[in-house]
């Protein structure tokens, strides 16, 4: 995981060809602007998920994990908070292909939030648990965007 404040993004210029795009793309858009669905950035390689959810409950949430895009994660409007799993984990429904993503369980995580301005990578492979209840907040209407990131083993094919 990459965490921090979305204006030191720059920071991570070189990890890959897709941050790349979308850091020359958030220098020159504003993601608040974005309609909820999709939005192609470079095709299916770098695109946006917009969506407006609720949080939830950590109970019953589950991780999901992905094995062919990182997701870059802001909260345009509202926050959430956000888990990462550590160590052991047991698989809950396998993989689906065709949405890139399988839910897994751990027993143990670390805790994050999209409060103030901040962004979240969470890479292929890393399982983590999004759209969670910000402190007492209780369930919360947000806007988020979920901006999926081709893995560079992935870029040419």
């Amino acid at each position: 995981m990459i965490y921090g404040s979305l204006d030191d993004l720059h920071l991570y210029r070189g990890m890959s060809r897709g941050l790349d795009i979308l850091i020359d793309w958030l220098a020159e858009n504003d993601p608040a602007e974005l309609a909820v669905g999709s939005h192609a950035i470079c095709g299916e390689k770098v695109f946006a998920n917009v969506m407006e959810p609720t949080t939830r409950p950590v109970e019953g949430a589950r991780h999901e994990c992905h094995r062919r895009y990182h997701d870059l994660q802001i909260d345009v409007r509202g926050r959430e908070a956000f888990k990462v799993a550590l160590g052991e984990r047991t698989i809950v429904e396998p993989y689906d292909e065709a949405g890139d993503f399988e839910l897994l369980d751990t027993p143990a995580c670390i805790d994050g939030d999209l409060a103030d301005g901040k962004f979240a990578i969470f890479m292929v492979g890393e399982p983590h648990m999004p759209t969670l209840q910000y402190g007492d907040d209780g369930a919360s209407e947000i806007k988020k965007i979920c901006f999926k990131i081709l893995a560079d083993q992935f870029w040419d094919e």
